[in-house]
């Protein structure tokens, strides 16, 4: 591009001056011919009537009559325009004429006027008045128009190098606040404390309004890089706790030379690793996947799910209460509601132990509520959380704290809202509304 060597600001300001000239130039240009145009046609008009009144004396002198139409005068005026000043008389006798040598004055006859006779002669070499006027004067005004001309261009050439410092000067003033913005982006550092908002004005302004964008981008970043941040410490953890178990079962088994038991521990800490590494690969894969849509019967699927789950619950002694609306149809991904079918049911069944599990199912929602330990209020909103348990300490055999934020993760996909409402030791309800 042909400004693309220069800053923004001054590429504004040199494309704004650009066309401040053109314009300049047409303006100037369309002022000037039009007044050359005007004193052209006053110049013509006041010619014209001065031939017209010779030619009408003319007219009067030689006829001896005063009285002639519009076209009579018209005729005579353009035939001594365009016989070079030679005069006849409208008889077609020559009146006057340029090469004429010397000569007698010449008897052309008498004319009446009232009680009064005139006689009507000529004298070839005294000058009586001009005919066929020219249009010479017109020049005169041509070579002022050119001198005008060539001032305006002057004035143009003066104003364009003012306007071209002034609008580089006004360009980068108004320019400023994005300089701030540039400065604040570069303020930022992942990890750092967020520097404060650079700009103030009205809220519809926008340089305050790219300024809040990014502002509240950064907030996202930095919110989502310390979620990553404390997953990562976490997840460590989580695989570094079976581990342990893993190391410490086969020095025990080495030992003692009970294999038995070491074995079934070590798979139930494989089992765990596996289950909480699939349940990451089903979090990655599902936020990258588009969802493809059916028309489902949620009412079969659950009663599908329940029996699978309801066995659990009754080793545990829990009584599962049902009231499941039948034949729902809904346009939605029949894998994607299985996962979150599922861990609300095992949600209930790792947190409660004694009491019931209410499963209810209709075509707005689909909720499950427990008699169980219940969260206390200052935790509810961390429950999405990765890896987020309510009691640490039950880390293996309360699941790997990725069953909610799973059911988060695909609830929104689906398109649907997740709710919960709990207090500590009498339980919690689970609500997905469709």
């Amino acid at each position: 591009m042909l400004f693309s060597r220069f800053k923004s600001s001054t590429t504004t300001a040199l494309i704004f001056t650009l066309f401040t000239s053109v314009f300049l130039v047409v303006f100037a240009t369309v002022l000037n011919l039009y007044f050359f145009y005007s004193w052209y046609i006053d110049e013509k008009n006041e010619v014209i009537e001065k031939t017209e009144k010779i030619a009408n004396t003319i007219f009067k002198y030689t006829n001896g009559s005063g009285t002639y139409t519009q076209e009579e005068i018209h005729t005579f005026k353009s035939k001594i325009l365009e016989q070079g000043g030679m005069i006849e008389t409208p008889d077609g006798e020559t009146f006057f004429s340029p090469k004429w040598n010397e000569e007698k004055p010449n008897f052309l006859g008498l004319y009446q006027d009232g009680a009064n006779w005139h006689i009507r002669y000529t004298f070839p070499f005294q000058k009586i008045g001009t005919i066929g006027l020219s249009y010479e004067d017109i020049v005169k005004h041509i070579n002022q128009q050119v001198i005008l001309l060539r001032i305006s261009f002057l004035l143009i050439a003066v104003f364009l190098v003012i306007i071209a410092g002034t609008s580089i000067f006004f360009s980068r003033y108004s320019l400023r606040p994005l300089s701030k913005i540039i400065r604040y982006i570069r303020c930022f550092r992942v990890g750092a404390p967020i520097p404060d908002f650079p700009l103030s004005g009205p809220k519809d302004d926008e340089f305050i309004i790219v300024a809040k964008t990014l502002s509240d981008a950064f907030k996202k970043i930095q919110s989502q890089t310390e979620v990553l941040r404390q997953f990562s410490t976490d997840a460590a953890h989580e695989f570094k706790t079976p581990l342990m178990v893993i190391h410490s079962e086969i020095d025990c088994a080495l030992k003692s030379g009970d294999y038995k038991t070491g074995l079934d521990n070590i798979r139930s800490q494989v089992y765990f690793l596996d289950t909480m590494i699939s349940t990451l690969l089903t979090i990655a894969r599902l936020e990258k996947e588009e969802i493809q849509k059916e028309r489902v019967n949620i009412s079969e699927l659950l009663e599908e799910i329940i029996p699978k789950t309801e066995q659990l619950f009754s080793e545990k002694g829990l009584h599962v209460i049902k009231i499941i609306e039948k034949d729902v149809f809904l346009e939605s991904n029949q894998s994607m509601l299985r996962i979150v079918f599922s861990n609300l049911l095992n949600n209930a069944f790792n947190y409660t132990n004694i009491g019931e599990i209410h499963i209810t199912l209709n075509s707005k929602e689909f909720s499950v509520r427990d008699t169980g330990i219940g969260i206390v209020k200052e935790n509810i909103d961390k429950i999405w959380d990765r890896l987020y348990r309510v009691n640490a300490s039950w880390s293996l055999q309360n699941g790997h704290g990725l069953g909610l934020f799973l059911v988060k993760t695909v609830v929104e996909k689906l398109g649907y809202t997740i709710g919960v409402e709990s207090e500590q030791g009498k339980g919690s309800i689970f609500t997905v509304k469709f």
